[in-house]
């Protein structure tokens, strides 16, 4: 019988056994592909050297589910976002770096024209985290009068910059 005759008889027998046995290895074995390399692997083995093929076939499988195992298991695969593949970064573009720029500008002439009265009670409770009591004892008001202070700096501030919003 020829090599090539023995190793298609073989390969009949053999494989459905051998596909078999690898499914215990779960999905994370291509089951045709381990079965086929390791056909290969004892095609391209030297003559007479492998006493019990079956024995080789099965000992190989076996060898190479375990490392495609292991392999997925240091790095699993997972498809990638499309938006995780670009390139992205913490700094605004120019066009964003405009419209900050813009926004700034823009506060600090709304905050420019709020009274006095106002703008430090914008400053106290917004920047340094003051309670409404705290400012009016700073600011010589009842906290109710300081509460009244604040709204306004923060309704006349937004429609200052509701403009640019729109924009």
């Amino acid at each position: 019988m020829s090599r090539l005759a023995y190793f298609t008889r073989l390969y009949a027998v053999e494989a459905p056994r051998l596909q078999r046995f690898l499914r215990r290895f779960g999905p994370a074995v291509s089951v045709e592909d381990i079965a086929q390399e390791s056909f290969e692997r004892l095609y391209a083995a030297e003559p007479g050297s492998v006493t019990s093929p079956r024995a080789f076939l099965f000992r190989t499988a076996r060898n190479l589910a375990i490392n495609s195992v292991l392999r997925q298991a240091r790095a699993p695969v997972r498809s990638a976002d499309p938006h995780e593949l670009e390139a992205t970064s913490t700094e605004p573009d120019p066009e964003q770096r405009l419209i900050l720029s813009e926004a700034v500008e823009r506060l600090d002439y709304a905050l420019a024209a709020l009274p006095e009265h106002k703008r430090r009670a914008l400053i106290l409770f917004k920047l340094e985290g003051r309670s409404y009591k705290e400012m009016g004892a700073r600011l010589g008001v009842s906290p109710r009068t300081v509460e009244r202070y604040v709204a306004d700096a923060l309704a006349h501030c937004f429609e200052e910059l509701r403009d640019l919003r729109e924009e």
